[in-house]
């Protein structure tokens, strides 16, 4: 009897040894995954994919992969596979909303059912685009166009300029029914310009905004940006057909002149006047300055082409009314820089 006694805990202890150990009459738990999934980008840009991996599976497990974007109340089958020796699968999608993707795996005899969530964001894509006149000045109206996609009909929008400590919009409005909007602003002040487009989250998207735009914005009494440490500068625009005499960076006077006809253009450059002829006369008006060869800065005796536009019409020359060129080369020593910019 006190043999039996003594005998019992020792047969308890190795029992439940051999239970420990997987011997008959074990109970098999169901191991349970460690299910991760990760998406790569978490944030993309209408349009663009990201890449779902999955890993954690067991090895030659089906995969299910699931998404419940924006405004749905289900997920929706988008993809399954096997899971490789590692335990991993990948999928790349384009999702046209932000929403959550889910992944599962079902449960065997050995294995649990197990399942992984990741969010993945996505911005609206913004363009934006502008037009201004070359140089911009102070005042001056820049025509900026706005595109979004996918298409927001009436979703708010704004225009933001860069600022020492951030962004600081200047223009809102709405987008039209193609989720596009064109709007024209006057430039500020004098400075450099930088741009950008910019969209509020919403229940579809992330907050976004379009890439930047830069440009300078000239003083009305500089438009071309002028150095200062120039005395006397001279300053003709091709394109717009006038002479700006600059002192110090700063515009004294604009006048019309006429510019070199097609196959006898006006150079374009940077020169410096080389030579004063004080009495001239005929096609020359009364003074010329050369700068390049012969290529100058003279009057004219076609007074009424100055009142026409375009005005191109002579050899290469630049030519002034009598009375401009009178009070200009007055003012301008040999030496003067001659810049004719496009």
């Amino acid at each position: 009897m006190n043999v039996r006694r003594r005998l019992m805990p020792v047969l308890s202890l190795l029992f439940l040894a051999a239970i420990a150990a997987g011997g008959p009459g074990a109970a098999l738990a169901a191991e349970q995954p460690s299910l991760v999934l990760t998406a790569s980008p978490t944030e993309i840009t209408s349009g663009a994919s990201t890449t779902l991996t999955v890993s954690g599976a067991p090895a030659g497990a089906l995969v299910t992969l699931s998404r419940r974007l924006a405004g749905d109340t289900d997920f929706k089958l988008v993809g399954s596979t096997r899971a490789d020796a590692a335990g991993t699968a990948a999928w790349t999608r384009t999702p046209p909303r932000s929403g959550v993707f889910r992944v599962e795996s079902a449960g065997d005899d050995v294995h649990e059912a197990a399942s992984a969530e990741v969010s993945v964001g996505v911005r609206p894509r913004i363009v934006l685009t502008a037009v201004a006149p070359k140089p911009l000045v102070q005042g001056r109206y820049v025509r900026y166009t706005v595109q979004v996609r996918p298409r927001h009909p009436g979703a708010p929008v704004w225009l933001a300029r860069r600022i020492a400590d951030g962004w600081e919009p200047f223009k809102r409005f709405r987008l039209n029914g193609e989720s596009r909007r064109t709007v024209r602003v006057a430039a500020a002040k004098p400075g450099q310009l930088v741009v950008r487009a910019e969209m509020a989250a919403d229940a579809d998207h992330l907050a976004w905004h379009s890439r930047l735009w830069r440009v300078k914005v000239f003083s009305k009494r500089n438009p071309y940006g002028v150095p200062s440490r120039y005395p006397h500068l001279i300053l003709v625009d091709l394109s717009q057909y006038k002479l700006y005499y600059h002192e110090r960076g700063n515009v004294v006077r604009v006048f019309k002149c006429v510019l070199g006809r097609p196959g006898l253009p006006t150079p374009r450059g940077r020169f410096r006047i080389y030579a004063k002829d004080p009495r001239m006369s005929g096609p020359y008006g009364p003074h010329r300055m050369r700068y390049l060869g012969l290529f100058a800065i003279h009057g004219t005796n076609e007074p009424w082409l100055l009142d026409r536009f375009p005005r191109n019409y002579s050899h290469g020359c630049t030519r002034l009314s009598n009375a401009d060129i009178a009070w200009l080369y007055k003012r301008v020593p040999v030496g003067t820089p001659v810049w004719n910019v496009p």
